[in-house]
């Protein structure tokens, strides 16, 4: 078989890391720039998720957000510390009123079917569990996003940044209390074309294994069987 090779995929060509700008975020993210991603979430039901310290980056993608999806409900704690002459004024006091102002309006939004943009910094899992829970009752898909920005794990950098005059060492706590989540996702899809190269890839290393394998192609056949099929149904799908 031949090396494994990615290189004429569409996902392969996308920014990275090292050369993130305010500008490159259609380089970075598919879900903003490759046209059959975004219409794949146009027609479905998606929550993204954004996780990050105050300062790295959510707000900027955030906007994109709102510009290629109009109609997307974006729901923020921080909306609720805009005063009614579009004053930002942040009191650490009423934090907790309002993540609860905003799960509820991600709840109603979630009832109507609108695309969800839940923009907090979700440090923990269990400030990201409420939302994964609108998702599940609701049927939405959920893209977690994390910025991609050169500074997102540099409390010095977010000190500087970040919009609620948070100190060095509440930066430094924020970093240090993020935690790594699992499946990570870099919020792509795969479109009809890539879709058919790797499932034919797949398929030529699934026959390869199966020929050559001994110990692969014994598991395969208990997993037949265990399944109901006869191992003759093994062999006339090789």
């Amino acid at each position: 078989m031949d090396e494994v090779n990615i290189s004429k995929l569409s996902l392969h060509h996308r920014g990275t890391e090292s050369d993130f700008t305010e500008d490159s975020l259609d380089a970075v993210y598919a879900f903003v720039s490759d046209r059959d991603t975004v219409s794949y979430i146009r027609q479905c039901k998606v929550m993204f998720l954004m996780r990050g310290p105050p300062g790295s980056g959510k707000s900027t993608i955030v906007q994109r957000l709102r510009h290629c999806y109009p109609d997307i409900v974006v729901c923020s704690a921080d909306h609720y510390f805009i005063t009614d002459d579009g004053q930002y004024r942040w009191d650490r006091s009423k934090l907790s009123e309002a993540h609860h102002v905003c799960l509820q309006k991600a709840e109603e939004a979630a009832v109507r079917g609108k695309n969800l943009v839940i923009d907090n910094t979700n440090i923990q899992r269990w400030e990201m569990l409420r939302y994964y829970k609108i998702a599940d009752h609701s049927g939405y898909i959920v893209i977690v996003v994390v910025p991609r920005t050169p500074w997102v794990a540099d409390h010095g950098q977010l000190a500087l940044k970040n919009r609620h005059d948070l100190s060095l060492t509440v930066c430094q706590q924020k970093v240090e209390a993020f935690l790594e989540v699992n499946p990570f996702y870099w919020a792509w899809f795969l479109n009809q074309s890539d879709s058919a190269k790797l499932l034919d890839l797949a398929c030529k290393y699934f026959i390869v294994c199966v020929r050559t394998i001994a110990d692969f192609r014994q598991q395969l056949r208990k997993c037949f069987s265990l399944a109901g099929l006869c191992r003759s149904c093994f062999k006339c799908c090789f």
